[in-house]
């Protein structure tokens, strides 16, 4: 005698489920898969078995995977047989979703200011299970990559070494690894030819198999650049006071460059022929603006200038690295006239002594809050050991 099945509607009803409801597909899965799980599991998957809807095949080919119970598995896979018999085909099951990805190993990026020479020091670190890999470059603006070191350090050896660089007054500041990254990109480029083991080309796929960004400073988002052509004049008015700055006391040119200004400067004022103080005001300003784009190229002196503004950003000297930010967008932008910008004037005067006429202040100059590139130099050779006034 075979055991009478029970009518499916007096297994919904007891259960608290609504045929009209899982015939239009509105009970939730996780309700449903509650039941099966319970004592009734196999008899309500029988149940559905008796409603001729897509949904409700839909449903139980969702579930039977996640059915805890064999027997209700079982259950399951004849009620999808008898609703095939019934005209509602079994639905191919739904497309697994792709499975998660590996987290991506996030690098390290670290910048240093650029000096006079034009050379920095920027580092890309990937962790490792046993310590960090570690990409060490010297890179100068506009020459390129000067020196690569790939090593695998320890952690403990990584913050000795960087605590040993930053003792020397060279600060190494957190970078976007991208930026760093498209940065030694560029600098080997822009180097040519490598030498054995310092290409980066070569050790970039140890660190990451992304294409490289497109080459840019990095940009503080303590210090954004000027807004208009307007401000970045008006702040760059006031950029001598960069030259207080520790990171600008070496830019000075290089005394053996400057020489043939010097010599220029030294006829215009030993002249045999007699000049206006005005007549020779202008030929030490025509003698300012050669050396200016000679000295400090105005392309090479605005990067320069926007990577060392970075650094003082991130230090805390957001206002210093505004008129940073503002020489640069001026000499970028008017190369022509950068020569007329103070903080590029000082560093003219710097190597070409003599280039600013008097060595005097006028009486009412004293005491001014904005100094000209004149009294900047004067105060720093009054300041060194030994100076005498003559």
């Amino acid at each position: 005698m075979t055991e009478r099945r029970v009518p499916h509607t007096e297994i919904l009803t007891r259960l608290g489920l609504a045929a009209a409801e899982l015939i239009a597909g509105a009970t939730a899965d996780d309700r449903v898969l509650a039941l099966l799980a319970g004592p009734d599991g196999a008899a309500l998957a029988e149940a559905l078995g008796d409603l001729p809807s897509p949904a409700v095949a839909a449903l139980l080919v969702r579930l039977e995977a996640r059915a805890p119970e064999k027997a209700v598995r079982k259950a399951i896979r004849r009620a999808l047989y008898r609703l095939a018999q019934r005209g509602v085909p079994r639905p191919e099951p739904a497309a697994e979703p792709a499975r998660p990805r590996p987290a991506v190993v996030e690098l390290e990026g670290l910048v240093s200011s650029i000096d006079g020479r034009g050379d920095r020091i920027v580092w890309l670190m990937r962790p490792l299970a046993s310590g960090t890999l570690l990409v060490a470059a010297q890179v100068n603006e506009p020459a390129g990559l000067r020196d690569l070191q790939v090593v695998e350090v320890g952690r403990k050896q990584l913050r000795a070494t960087r605590q040993r660089i930053e003792s020397d007054g060279l600060r190494l500041v957190e970078a976007s690894w991208r930026v760093v990254d498209a940065l030694l990109v560029e600098a080997q480029e822009r180097a040519g030819t490598p030498e054995p083991g310092h290409d980066y080309h070569r050790a970039r796929p140890r660190l990451t198999t992304e294409p490289p960004a497109p080459p840019a400073e990095p940009i503080s988002v303590h210090a954004p650049p000027p807004g208009s052509t307007e401000e970045a004049a008006a702040l760059a008015a006031d950029s001598v006071r960069l030259t207080e700055e520790p990171e600008f006391r070496g830019w000075g040119p290089d005394s053996e460059a400057a020489a043939p200004y010097v010599d220029e400067v030294d006829a215009i004022r030993q002249s045999p022929i007699v000049l206006t103080p005005l007549q020779q005001q202008e030929r030490l300003r025509e003698v300012l603006a050669r050396a200016a784009a000679a000295l400090f190229p105005p392309a090479t002196l605005a990067r320069r200038l926007a990577g060392t503004a970075y650094v003082l950003a991130e230090t805390g000297r957001a206002a210093a690295a505004r008129l940073a930010l503002a020489v640069a967008a001026v000499v970028r932008d008017a190369p022509e006239r950068a020569h007329e910008v103070p903080f590029v004037a000082a560093l003219v005067g710097a190597g070409v002594e003599g280039i600013f006429g008097s060595t005097e202040a006028a009486p009412e100059r004293q005491g001014a809050l904005v100094l000209t590139p004149e009294e900047v130099l004067r105060a720093r050779r009054s300041s060194r050991p030994g100076h005498t006034r003559g």
